[in-house]
């Protein structure tokens, strides 16, 4: 009985034991499991971020590319006899260059021929037998279609196959200086890493499957597998800040700090050389400068303008205008590239109405330093239209800019300052874009030199809520007297100009309109003229 007793303890202590064990390899197991499904999430986003990063890689790599070479240059090759040229060889060195630069495999250019079938232009290829140019003709694949449609793009890593021949492509569209779709620049890197993660990855779920049997060793894997991929990850976030880096540098003398951080979080919405966009476009001057500058020393001449130009340049930037030049004392600015603003003509004209207001300022610190003899006033013309916007120019000096009919009638708008005593002059597209955020008089309907169909003017004057009611009051009476003038009611109108006059002896429109009044009135103009003035001088 006392032996049957201490067999049945041993047997249930080694049953206890048995137990303990299984139990704690059970417990064990189930831990490692819980931490590689952890590592094998952080794998993923990290493999979720590689890709995202290479992805901009290639699309930042493309759109540098689509301006790397201007579409004037590379329609002079279209046949083998084209390519035996000096310039050409240039260009692929240039492209060689740009390769080692942007660490791309491949940079190349190619159009459509036709019958769903592409034309290359030229690629950095050194080697003569594997290089592509005009004698290379292709069948167009599917992924090619987009940037033929002028997108930008880079291969669907998602369902990447290695079906182009070990490569991942980008692709952007270059343009002629006309804003249209010329060619494809493409990009390629090797595909290597691709399987790597794809490898890594199925690695991991077999290694989750057989975890409960090799729980220790599979967990060291799995941090030697993490520990992989951080680093993958912090050698392409290099490489990734230093393609940002040199966006910034490129960008940040002209654009504000947010539009730049906008452009570095999504490339795609920088497509320069030559595109068409509804803008508003800004021109300023300072009144009487050269009287300033002739007076004063160079050194003197250098602060003043420093100064004057800084002040007034941050105000643009910060409504997210761009800076196109400074001609001496002037400042042409356009709002709505490279990003497109709903509410550039808004922005366009609150900068304008703070530049006045600054003016104090400015005029207080250049007159306490003793920088300038006089204060400095400065004249805005302000127009919004279709513009053509892009880098012009050369291969080796090139502006980003604005060309149009648009833009050439906010720089005139700026001198008609002048004929109306006024300070920031708008069109009447710009001030019905603005929204009635603004208040502003009518003051004519002119004809500028160089255009020939007539526009209205309005003087930008305040604000809407920031407007006195004693402005508002100027602005009515002087609409009630120009509604006398235009039909025609000379002598009524006199006399209510001279009323705002009285109140307002300095205000520029309506002494001019009140010497026209006196003039109509000793010579009426023609029964069918159509109310147009024509301005002789820009």
């Amino acid at each position: 009985m006392s032996s049957m007793t201490n067999e049945k303890k041993i047997h249930i202590a080694k049953t206890i034991g048995l137990r303990l064990v299984l139990g704690m390899f059970f417990v064990s197991a189930l831990m490692v499991l819980l931490i590689s499904i952890v590592v094998n999430i952080q794998m993923n986003r990290s493999v979720a971020m590689l890709t995202e990063t290479t992805q901009n890689h290639l699309m930042t790599a493309a759109l540098a590319l689509a301006q790397f070479v201007s579409s004037e240059e590379l329609d002079r090759y279209h046949t083998p006899e084209d390519t035996a040229t000096p310039e050409y060889q240039e260009i692929k060195e240039r492209l060689v260059h740009f390769a080692d630069e942007y660490h791309v495999l491949y940079a190349y250019y190619w159009r459509e021929y036709g019958a769903d079938t592409g034309q290359f232009i030229i690629d950095n290829e050194a080697d003569t037998e594997e290089q592509d140019g005009p004698w290379s003709i292709f069948e167009i694949e599917e992924i090619a279609l987009d940037g033929l449609a002028g997108n930008v793009g880079v291969t669907d890593l998602g369902t990447y196959t290695p079906e182009w021949d070990g490569l991942i492509s980008g692709y952007a569209p270059v343009y002629d200086s006309d804003g249209n779709f010329y060619c494809v620049a493409g990009v390629d890197i090797s595909d290597e890493f691709i399987f790597i993660q794809r490898r890594d990855s199925r690695n991991m779920t077999i290694l989750q499957i057989i975890a409960l049997s090799v729980s220790m060793i599979f967990g060291v894997l799995n941090m030697l597998l993490y520990r992989r991929k951080a680093q993958q990850i912090a050698e392409a976030h290099i490489k990734l800040q230093y393609f940002n880096n040199n966006l910034r540098r490129a960008f940040s003398t002209y654009l504000s700090e947010d539009v730049v951080e906008e452009i570095v979080s999504d490339p795609t919405r920088l497509q320069l050389g030559g595109i068409k966009r509804h803008m508003t476009a800004m021109f300023t001057d300072v009144k009487g400068f050269t009287s300033i500058a002739e007076s004063l020393p160079p050194e003197h001449l250098v602060d003043l303008l420093n100064h004057y130009l800084s002040t007034m340049s941050d105000i643009i930037l910060e409504e997210k205008g761009t800076i196109d030049k400074f001609e001496g004392d002037a400042i042409i600015a356009f709002f709505g590239a490279p990003l497109e603003l709903r509410d550039h003509a808004r922005r366009a004209c609150a900068a304008a109405i703070i530049m006045k207001r600054l003016e104090a300022d400015v005029n207080r610190y250049i007159i306490e330093n003793d920088i300038s003899p006089s204060p400095m006033f400065t004249r805005i013309g302000i127009n919004s239209g279709e513009m053509v916007v892009g880098n012009m120019g050369t291969q080796k000096k090139m502006n980003y800019t604005i060309i149009s009919n648009a833009v050439n009638l906010a720089a005139r708008l700026e001198g008609v300052n002048k004929y109306y005593g006024t300070w920031i002059i708008a069109s009447e597209i710009t001030i019905k874009e603005t929204g009635g955020h603004f208040l502003s008089r009518k003051l004519d309907r002119i004809r500028v030199v160089g255009i020939k169909e007539p526009v209205w003017i309005y003087e930008l004057l305040e604000k809407t809520e920031d407007a006195s009611a004693a402005l508002r009051e100027k602005v009515s009476l002087f609409h009630n007297a120009l509604g006398l003038f235009e039909t025609r009611s000379w002598k009524d109108a006199e006399k209510a100009f001279n009323h705002i006059l009285g109140l307002y002896p300095d205000d520029g429109p309506s002494l001019l309109y009140l010497d026209r009044c006196r003039q109509f009135q000793k010579n009426a103009p023609a029964a069918g003229w159509d109310g147009v003035f024509d301005m002789i001088e820009k």
